[in-house]
């Protein structure tokens, strides 16, 4: 009883956080357009801890409310996904080995999450970068990933750039749409409404359900040896 308490308090102040979050980023796309989205997108690769659509799914809103242009937003979007990946990607290839040890370096890509996109990455390759944008919290352990195995800046633009469109489109869409589906009358009001409940129900359900599972370790994912993290692709290894 303790236990789910704990975990409704949690949620509460997850739900509270990122409802403030999302208020934050409105406010700065209604007031610096485009390039606020931009850039907020650049630092949000680069260690900012705003989760991708918090970001784009409110730009996706203000369109369809008239407030942000329809095409520089969408560009907007991707060039700051896009640019902010590659700059994360030329970090951890160029000086992350360097970096593993610094607090602020392990607070955004942490070194079980590392080693477990590790896993996955030896498993599948590239496609691990493709999966990893949609689900949470795994996007930046896999760019990590493939900057510490030095893969090639060419291959990682390849994967990058069409994976980036996708994402923009399903977050734009998915604002754009529930905007305008809360904004009209009639049945696709009500549509919108349920269908909006439903998932966030069922996002709110599974995640709960996972996260107590990995906790009490009944879910884990492969994870490769501590080993390659002190010995692993470095350059002087190679």
């Amino acid at each position: 009883m303790r236990r789910l308490k704990h975990d409704s308090t949690s949620l509460a102040i997850l739900l509270r956080m990122h409802e403030a979050a999302d208020q934050f980023v409105q406010h700065l796309l209604i007031e610096w357009g485009p390039w606020a989205l931009f850039l907020i997108l650049v630092l949000a690769g680069v260690g900012l801890h705003l989760p991708e659509d918090l970001i784009v799914t409110p730009a996706g809103w203000e369109i369809a409310s008239g407030n942000l242009p329809l095409v520089p937003t969408i560009m907007a979007a991707w060039a700051g996904i896009a640019l902010g990946d590659l700059l994360w990607f030329y970090l951890c290839r160029r000086f992350g080995w360097r970096l593993l040890d610094r607090r602020w370096f392990k607070k955004i890509a942490h070194p079980k999450r590392i080693l477990q996109m590790k896993a996955l990455f030896d498993r599948h390759g590239w496609k691990v970068l493709v999966a990893a944008r949609f689900i949470p919290g795994s996007r930046t352990p896999s760019i990590t990933v493939g900057g510490l195995v030095h893969m090639s800046p060419l291959a990682f633009l390849l994967v990058e750039i069409p994976s980036a469109a996708m994402s923009v489109s399903i977050q734009l869409g998915f604002g754009y749409a529930a905007q305008r589906g809360l904004n009209t009358n009639g049945p696709l009001h009500w549509i919108s409404i349920g269908i909006g409940i439903f998932v966030t129900v069922a996002v709110v359900v599974v995640g709960i359900v996972v996260w107590r599972k990995m906790s009490r370790g009944d879910l884990k994912l492969p994870r490769a040896k501590v080993a390659w993290l002190r010995h692993g692709d470095r350059p002087e290894n190679r």
